[in-house]
């Protein structure tokens, strides 16, 4: 089946990736995490306030973001549309890059999401004391890092470097949502930014195995001659009188 082979696929390339680059990969989460710990201070601003002077056009904007840009009605929305447009309009590329997409948003989900339930650091909307307190599964304490971010990020990141003509304004969005959940106070700066980064280095590594993929594709059809008109040889034209 072709959609099997081609996470197959991606997965296999993925993976020599990940090998080949493994050092660039870890100084880039490093990086990173040198960024959690210069933005931390800045996390109590984001300590709740009274809604005074909240913006009610901004924050319905931002509540859209928040529901568009989740893992169910955005990442998967976007990578069923772009392979079903592929299948109609029989671009495999397109195919490619949308399980791509959904690799690397379901990778960075997992990822961010093993640390959110195992940290259990608390949103900045719950008065509570800004600290680690360790493994739960109620989403008031599911704070960092951002899964919005992670999967809006992986999403994007795969779609700018396989086709960017359409992942660049996707990065836009991703950076939309990152917004969002900044504004409605459901995550902190730090959340944000450690979500975006996993969210991304999860789309550049699947995006650039697409990319693999599509030169593979292209090597093979240059290869495969195509078949010749067949032409009757002089030994066996046959002369009419």
């Amino acid at each position: 089946m072709e959609v099997a082979q081609d996470f197959k696929d991606l997965l296999r390339q993925a993976g020599q990736l990940v090998r080949q680059h493994r050092w660039l990969l870890i100084g880039a989460f490093l990086f990173a995490v040198a960024g959690v710990v210069f933005l931390l201070p800045f996390d109590p601003l984001w300590a709740p306030k009274p809604d005074v002077g909240v913006n009610p056009t901004l924050r319905h904007l931002a509540t859209e973001l928040r529901f568009w840009g989740d893992y169910q009605t955005g990442s998967l929305l976007i990578a069923g549309l772009l392979w079903l447009l592929g299948r109609i309009w029989r671009i495999r590329n397109w195919r490619v890059a949308a399980l791509a997409c959904l690799l690397a948003a379901t990778f960075a989900g997992l990822e961010v999401n093993v640390v959110r339930f195992t940290a259990g650091r608390p949103r900045p909307s719950v008065k509570v004391p800004d600290r680690l307190h360790g493994p739960t599964l109620d989403t008031d304490y599911h704070s960092f890092p951002s899964a919005h971010s992670a999967t809006s990020f992986g999403t994007a990141g795969a779609l700018a470097v396989a086709l960017p003509p359409i992942g660049v304004p996707a990065l836009f969005g991703a950076v939309a949502v990152a917004w969002s959940r900044l504004y409605l106070k459901s995550h902190y700066p730090t959340d944000v930014w450690m979500g975006a980064w996993v969210g991304m280095l999860n789309g550049i590594v699947f995006g650039s195995a697409a990319r693999r993929l599509f030169c593979r594709q292209a090597s093979l059809s240059m290869s495969t001659p195509a078949n010749p008109a067949r032409q009757p040889s002089a030994g066996s034209t046959i002369q009419r009188r």
